[in-house]
Protein backbone atom coordinates (compact mmCIF):
# COMPACT_ATOMS: atom_id res chain seq x y z
CA UNK A 1 0.00 0.00 0.00
CA UNK A 2 2.99 2.49 0.51
CA UNK A 3 4.39 2.30 -2.70
CA UNK A 4 0.77 3.01 -4.40
CA UNK A 5 0.03 6.44 -2.56
CA UNK A 6 4.29 7.43 -3.33
CA UNK A 7 3.81 6.66 -6.96
CA UNK A 8 -0.16 8.65 -6.62
CA UNK A 9 1.86 11.54 -4.97
CA UNK A 10 4.84 11.73 -7.53
CA UNK A 11 1.90 11.30 -10.51
CA UNK A 12 0.50 14.54 -8.93
CA UNK A 13 3.12 16.53 -7.99
CA UNK A 14 4.51 16.02 -11.36
CA UNK A 15 1.33 16.41 -13.22
CA UNK A 16 0.69 19.83 -11.02
CA UNK A 17 4.31 21.24 -10.84
CA UNK A 18 3.88 20.75 -14.75
CA UNK A 19 0.92 23.04 -15.29
CA UNK A 20 2.15 25.49 -12.92
CA UNK A 21 5.66 25.77 -14.83
CA UNK A 22 3.66 26.60 -17.80
CA UNK A 23 1.45 29.02 -15.88
CA UNK A 24 4.07 30.66 -14.21
CA UNK A 25 5.77 31.12 -17.83
CA UNK A 26 2.89 32.81 -18.99
CA UNK A 27 2.48 35.13 -16.05
CA UNK A 28 6.20 35.97 -16.50
CA UNK A 29 6.11 37.00 -20.13
CA UNK A 30 3.13 39.08 -19.75
CA UNK A 31 4.81 41.09 -16.81
CA UNK A 32 8.18 41.32 -19.19
CA UNK A 33 5.70 42.05 -21.97
CA UNK A 34 4.01 45.33 -20.30
CA UNK A 35 7.69 46.25 -18.43
CA UNK A 36 9.27 46.22 -22.07
CA UNK A 37 6.47 48.36 -23.23
CA UNK A 38 6.21 50.83 -20.21
CA UNK A 39 9.93 51.01 -20.43
CA UNK A 40 9.83 51.93 -24.08
CA UNK A 41 7.14 54.65 -23.80
CA UNK A 42 9.04 56.13 -21.16
CA UNK A 43 12.43 56.71 -22.88
CA UNK A 44 10.56 57.76 -26.00
CA UNK A 45 8.50 60.41 -23.96
CA UNK A 46 11.81 61.25 -21.91
CA UNK A 47 13.67 61.84 -25.60
CA UNK A 48 10.59 64.39 -26.47
CA UNK A 49 10.75 66.18 -23.14
CA UNK A 50 14.73 66.64 -23.88
CA UNK A 51 13.98 67.97 -27.39
CA UNK A 52 11.36 70.27 -25.94
CA UNK A 53 13.49 71.39 -23.46
CA UNK A 54 16.08 72.54 -26.16
CA UNK A 55 13.50 74.20 -27.96
CA UNK A 56 12.46 76.20 -25.24
CA UNK A 57 16.29 76.88 -24.66
CA UNK A 58 16.73 78.22 -28.74
CA UNK A 59 13.42 80.50 -27.88
CA UNK A 60 14.54 81.78 -24.90
CA UNK A 61 17.33 83.42 -26.55
CA UNK A 62 15.59 84.36 -30.06
CA UNK A 63 13.60 86.49 -27.20
CA UNK A 64 16.83 87.54 -25.74
CA UNK A 65 18.31 88.66 -28.84
CA UNK A 66 15.17 90.68 -30.10
CA UNK A 67 15.21 92.92 -26.80
CA UNK A 68 18.71 93.11 -26.98
CA UNK A 69 18.51 94.34 -30.94
CA UNK A 70 15.77 97.04 -29.89
CA UNK A 71 17.57 97.74 -26.66
CA UNK A 72 20.67 99.05 -29.05
CA UNK A 73 18.28 101.14 -31.78
CA UNK A 74 17.62 103.30 -28.49
CA UNK A 75 14.00 104.37 -27.12
CA UNK A 76 13.50 107.04 -29.49
CA UNK A 77 13.80 104.78 -32.24
CA UNK A 78 11.73 101.87 -31.41
CA UNK A 79 8.16 102.08 -32.98
CA UNK A 80 5.52 101.41 -30.90
CA UNK A 81 3.03 98.42 -31.82
CA UNK A 82 3.07 94.93 -32.90
CA UNK A 83 3.95 95.89 -36.63
CA UNK A 84 6.74 97.64 -38.72
CA UNK A 85 3.35 99.92 -39.87
CA UNK A 86 3.18 100.74 -36.00
CA UNK A 87 3.73 104.47 -34.66
CA UNK A 88 7.57 105.84 -34.86
CA UNK A 89 10.22 105.54 -34.91
CA UNK A 90 11.31 108.90 -34.39
CA UNK A 91 13.16 111.08 -37.52
CA UNK A 92 16.47 110.29 -37.62
CA UNK A 93 16.34 106.66 -37.04
CA UNK A 94 16.97 104.33 -40.03
CA UNK A 95 16.00 100.79 -39.01
CA UNK A 96 12.49 99.44 -40.11
CA UNK A 97 11.29 96.58 -37.56
CA UNK A 98 8.97 93.41 -38.01
CA UNK A 99 7.35 92.87 -35.09
CA UNK A 100 5.37 89.29 -36.16
CA UNK A 101 8.32 87.52 -37.56
CA UNK A 102 7.53 84.09 -39.25
CA UNK A 103 9.61 81.34 -39.30
CA UNK A 104 11.26 81.76 -42.66
CA UNK A 105 12.45 85.57 -41.15
CA UNK A 106 13.86 84.09 -38.19
CA UNK A 107 16.38 81.68 -40.08
CA UNK A 108 14.76 79.25 -37.41
CA UNK A 109 11.93 77.16 -39.14
CA UNK A 110 10.45 76.13 -35.86
CA UNK A 111 9.96 79.02 -34.19
CA UNK A 112 7.57 82.06 -34.40
CA UNK A 113 8.84 85.56 -32.88
CA UNK A 114 6.06 88.47 -32.36
CA UNK A 115 6.99 91.70 -30.44
CA UNK A 116 5.22 93.75 -28.72
CA UNK A 117 5.85 98.03 -27.86
CA UNK A 118 3.98 99.80 -25.68
CA UNK A 119 4.02 103.18 -24.07
CA UNK A 120 4.02 102.44 -20.01
CA UNK A 121 4.26 105.22 -16.90
CA UNK A 122 7.82 105.45 -16.19
CA UNK A 123 6.79 105.54 -12.57
CA UNK A 124 4.06 102.10 -12.70
CA UNK A 125 4.80 100.61 -15.54
CA UNK A 126 1.24 101.09 -16.47
CA UNK A 127 0.33 100.94 -19.97
CA UNK A 128 -0.11 104.76 -21.60
CA UNK A 129 -2.66 105.05 -24.52
CA UNK A 130 -1.94 107.73 -26.59
CA UNK A 131 2.18 107.57 -26.06
CA UNK A 132 2.71 110.67 -24.25
CA UNK A 133 4.77 113.40 -26.08
CA UNK A 134 7.85 113.01 -25.53
CA UNK A 135 8.07 109.46 -24.61
CA UNK A 136 9.53 108.82 -21.36
CA UNK A 137 9.58 104.54 -20.97
CA UNK A 138 8.60 101.91 -23.22
CA UNK A 139 7.97 98.22 -22.52
CA UNK A 140 8.84 95.63 -24.81
CA UNK A 141 7.25 92.22 -25.04
CA UNK A 142 8.51 89.31 -27.15
CA UNK A 143 6.65 85.75 -27.58
CA UNK A 144 8.73 83.11 -28.99
CA UNK A 145 6.48 80.26 -29.79
CA UNK A 146 8.32 76.88 -30.29
CA UNK A 147 6.02 74.90 -32.77
CA UNK A 148 7.01 71.67 -31.74
CA UNK A 149 4.29 70.14 -29.23
CA UNK A 150 5.67 69.33 -26.10
CA UNK A 151 7.76 72.92 -25.89
CA UNK A 152 5.71 76.05 -24.46
CA UNK A 153 5.99 79.29 -25.20
CA UNK A 154 8.78 81.87 -23.65
CA UNK A 155 7.68 85.39 -23.13
CA UNK A 156 10.06 87.41 -21.70
CA UNK A 157 9.65 91.52 -20.61
CA UNK A 158 11.95 94.59 -20.38
CA UNK A 159 11.22 98.49 -20.02
CA UNK A 160 13.40 101.10 -21.07
CA UNK A 161 13.31 104.46 -19.34
CA UNK A 162 14.83 107.71 -19.57
CA UNK A 163 16.69 108.15 -16.56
Amino acid sequence: MRGAKTHRHLWLAARGGQGIALLEVLIAGAILAIAVVGLSLMLSSGQSLVMAEGDERVALYLAQQKIEHLRALGLRCIPVGTSADAVGPESGCVSQQDYNEAPEQLGFPRYRRLTVVECVDPQTFAPTAPCPDPVTAKRITVTVDPQMREADPITISSVLALH
